[in-house]
């Protein structure tokens, strides 16, 4: 008997990444944060990434993001990587941990933003 092979992604994720808005408005800090499926890496695409199994996401975690912008725990700027932010949103349940969606800011437009990955983290730094 043949063993199915593991999916890299959850579909379910992929889904419910593309019923977000395509702009999502950050009315404290003035970004409009663009909500994309573009190719972040040469053998995935973003929605992809973000749906990896080792990002913990859940549906609901994914259908939080645009309310959780505005409401978040922490807003911070990456210490590693310029010109990225991060939002650490409070998840809902009894699920531990944060929902760390990761932002790139554009270099011409200070005001705009894309959302680069989002993944669930159990400390806010």
């Amino acid at each position: 008997m043949k063993k199915k092979p593991l999916e890299k992604y959850d579909q379910k994720l992929i889904d419910a990444l593309e019923k977000l808005p395509p702009t999502i408005e950050d009315k404290k800090h003035g970004f409009i944060i663009v909500v994309r499926n573009d190719q972040a890496r040469t053998n995935e695409t973003r929605f992809e990434h973000i749906a990896k199994k080792n990002h913990e996401l859940k549906v609901r975690d994914i259908e939080l993001i645009p309310e959780g912008i505005n409401n978040y725990l922490k807003f911070s700027k990456s210490v590693d990587v310029k010109d990225t932010y991060y939002y650490y949103i409070k998840r809902k349940g009894k699920d531990r941990g944060y929902i760390q969606v990761a932002i790139l800011i554009d270099k011409y437009d200070k005001k705009k933003a894309w959302i680069k990955t989002i993944f669930i983290a159990y400390r806010i730094k």
